[in-house]
């Protein structure tokens, strides 16, 4: 049995679904047990500096990028010239989830020259400080608003709507309610709600904000798309006559 703490958690997957459709291409810094649930909806390239995770999860594509060292010694970061090679050129969201704690993962902004600006990045971990800090001046840079949950956080090139977010939170609060209370204790002067989450008023908030999800819903909702459907109803069933001849 593998510690949860080192799998992407629910309520970062349930932000990528409302990101991205399925079949989605994702960048993941750092591979490991959630790889696996990732790859059964989406198309992952996987940037992993250990070997023994390099081919872990079949049906991610890996690319394999130790840890480059300064002159002094140090550790850095992935090696960026192999990234660069090997990166694809179109993919639709970028996770953070490495390197490795031990390492940091502050590289990621003097890099990030290497990825696209224009897809949601998601920055796993920002319960720690160091994650937060990353996530507060990554959005800095880019200019994108900073949506912050428990223990992770989204930068998006566009507004979320209150559907997105309230889904996203109640499936976050859910995973936090489920950690034991040692972890909890690290972050936390006090891990105990002074509100604690209501289930009747998140169903709730969830229908009044309940949104067509793309401007294909937006138009199909719309009056102008209904009476143009039913205008042309009769064309339609006509030319359905030719193309069944």
């Amino acid at each position: 049995m593998y510690n949860q703490h080192w799998a992407i958690g629910g309520g970062v997957r349930s932000a990528i679904n409302q990101l991205v459709r399925e079949g989605a291409v994702i960048v993941e810094l750092g591979s490991g047990y959630g790889t696996k649930k990732l790859v059964k909806k989406y198309v992952v390239w996987s940037i992993e500096s250990d070997e023994k995770w390099v081919g872990f999860c079949d049906g991610a594509n890996y690319i394999h990028a130790p840890i480059t060292k300064s002159t002094d010694g140090k550790e850095q970061w992935y090696d960026a010239s192999i990234i660069k090679s090997q990166l694809p050129d179109s993919y639709d969201l970028i996770l953070v989830d490495g390197p490795a704690g031990n390492y940091g993962r502050e590289g990621l902004l003097s890099n990030f020259d290497l990825f696209r600006t224009d897809v949601p990045i998601i920055i796993d971990d920002t319960i720690r400080s160091q994650e937060a800090k990353l996530a507060r001046e990554l959005a800095y840079k880019l200019n994108r608003p900073l949506y912050t949950f428990w223990n992770f956080s989204i930068i998006s090139p566009n507004l979320l709507s209150k559907s997105q977010v309230a889904t996203i939170q109640r499936e976050a609060i859910r995973v936090l309610e489920s950690e034991e209370r040692s972890y909890l204790d690290q972050f936390f002067s006090s891990p105990e709600p002074i509100l604690g989450p209501d289930r009747s008023e998140w169903h709730n908030r969830l229908v009044e904000y309940k949104v067509p999800s793309n401007e294909v819903d937006i138009i199909k909702s719309s009056w102008s798309w209904k009476i143009g459907r039913l205008i042309t109803f009769p064309f339609r069933i006509i030319l359905g006559l030719f193309q069944r001849k």
